[in-house]
């Protein structure tokens, strides 16, 4: 019921400037109904649609040919708005979503070959029963082929928009901003200047592809579909108060067209866009969910070796017995686990703190103690010792006022990387080296060197751009991530233009601030 009133009431508005006694308008909505409710709900409605079309037939125009016209009629349109939603869900596996370009010029493909294909059977039968539409065949074919096609694409995406949750909410946020109404009002009030101005209104339609741009660009394919929407309504209210003439009505339905299929790509591809954004941002944290990850295994593997002998020790002790053991001694090993526990939390949530939101917990660090956790990273890393590596210290003394964790995470994957360079080297011309040496200002630059061939010109542009690594099983964010952490710090990571792999992690010292 609620469709057949819909139908119907669409039907009787979109009555402007009728070709014939059968209502051949430039502007027919009611199809976009019947495809959008089959494409979701199914092709058993179909028999529905043809009883909505008869009644409006009925109802509206008086059934002008005779009842049995009517019902003939009614079947070719029916069958034709079928046959289009048919095609779109069977054919392309399309159920009246707009998710992207290719969904949306298939969209609009099958709607007008459909449309191009019903107005021919359609006018065909009113010839056949003597009803010469138009003054000929082709002008009532390509009038009904024009409003079946305008009224689809303008009133398609806005029910789709409207059926869909997400598409509704994000339609109803929009308008909650400020900005939405003033591109509302803007379309708007160049729709009445387009009418009002005292010449032909199609003179001045472009005008309404700025507003058009702006809207789709903001709001995407829910803000276009809208935006066609009102601008559809006011070329017919332009159309009834202005008293234009039919060839104007038609070229301006025509320039309708025309700015819709340009809203409707615009939007979607602003939707894809953000889409785009949004997956890449889930990447980003998936990514750095892996690196954090990894640096909390790195991180907590002292402090958990370190509880698993604090307590084996204390099962030693209570072997032995209450006499044997004092219970000082217990107390004070069970005071080193829970303090070691404490460690492998902190480090957890610093690391999480950071990659989440780039916290940073700053504490005084000495170089030299950074220094020392380098060579315990090229230890285990060298298990073999083919790889000379080389710690080159001028002033390990230096105070530096960073978030230890972080910093040794970064540090750990320089070197990592260094070691993977040097790995395909003949042995004897494997090395690897940390330095470091003060900077003007106050900073202090760790220098990673390795024997390798080094970053080309080329890579070094894009060495730190997200997901661009030359690692087959690499997913190219260590490097990216390290220079966020270094420059949540104040200071830099960067590439230096050298024959071998040469990276400089600068950080200011205790002092710099002071």
């Amino acid at each position: 019921m609620l469709f057949g009133a819909c139908y119907v009431a669409l039907d009787w508005a979109s009555s402007i400037y009728p070709l014939g006694p059968f209502n051949i308008t430039p502007w027919n909505p009611p199809p976009a109904l019947s495809i959008v409710w089959m494409l979701l709900g199914g092709l058993r409605y179909a028999p529905v649609v043809f009883a909505a079309i008869l009644v409006g037939d009925v109802l509206i125009r008086d059934a002008p040919g005779g009842l049995q016209l009517s019902i003939v009629t009614s079947l070719v349109l029916a069958a034709g708005y079928t046959g289009i939603a048919a095609a779109l869900r069977l054919r392309f596996q399309f159920y009246g979503r707009l998710h992207d370009t290719r969904q949306l010029w298939i969209f609009i493909a099958v709607t007008a070959v459909g449309s191009a294909i019903i107005g021919a059977f359609y006018v065909g039968v009113l010839w056949a029963a003597g009803f010469r539409v138009g003054g000929s065949f082709i002008a009532g074919a390509f009038q009904f082929w024009l409003g079946d096609t305008v009224g689809v694409l303008v009133t398609a995406p806005l029910l789709m928009v409207a059926a869909d949750p997400a598409g509704r909410q994000h339609l109803i946020q929009s308008w909650r901003k400020p900005e939405t109404a003033l591109q509302f009002v803007t379309l708007v009030g160049l729709v009445f200047f387009m009418f009002q101005s005292g010449g032909e209104p199609q003179q001045y339609f472009y005008l309404l592809f700025l507003p058009l741009i702006w809207i789709a660009s903001r709001s995407g394919l829910s803000g276009a579909a809208a935006a066609s929407g009102v601008v559809q309504v006011g070329v017919v209210l332009g159309a009834q108060v202005g008293a234009l003439q039919s060839l104007a009505v038609v070229e301006l339905q025509a320039l309708v067209s025309a700015l819709t299929l340009t809203g409707l790509a615009l939007g979607i591809i602003v939707d894809e866009r953000a889409r785009a954004v949004e997956d890449l941002k889930r990447s980003l944290r998936l990514a750095a969910a892996g690196e954090m990850a990894g640096a909390i295994a790195h991180e907590i593997n002292q402090p958990l070796a370190a509880l698993h002998n604090y307590g084996s020790a204390c099962q030693i002790m209570l072997r032995r017995g209450e006499d044997a053991v004092p219970h000082s001694e217990l107390n004070a090993t069970i005071g080193k686990m829970i303090q070691e526990s404490r460690r492998a939390a902190e480090v957890v949530g610093r690391l999480r703190d950071f990659f989440r939101a780039g916290t940073l917990r700053l504490e005084p660090v000495k170089v030299g103690k950074l220094l020392e956790s380098t060579r315990a990273v090229a230890e285990k890393l060298n298990p073999s010792g083919d790889v000379t590596f080389r710690v080159d210290g001028d002033d390990g003394t230096r105070t530096l006022l960073v978030d230890r964790v972080q910093i040794e995470l970064v540090l750990r994957n320089l070197i990592a990387n260094a070691f993977e360079a040097v790995a395909g080297l003949p042995p004897g011309k494997k090395g690897v080296t940390v330095s470091t040496r003060m900077l003007k200002e106050r900073r202090i630059v760790f220098r990673i060197a390795d024997t390798g061939e080094g970053v080309s010109p080329l890579t070094r542009q894009r060495l730190f751009e997200p997901f661009s690594t030359n690692k087959a099983t690499g997913m190219g964010i260590g490097l990216s991530i390290c220079r966020a952490i270094a420059e949540a710090h104040g200071g830099s990571l960067a590439a230096t233009d050298s024959r071998h792999g040469e990276f400089d992690l600068v950080l200011p010292t205790e002092a710099a601030d002071e």
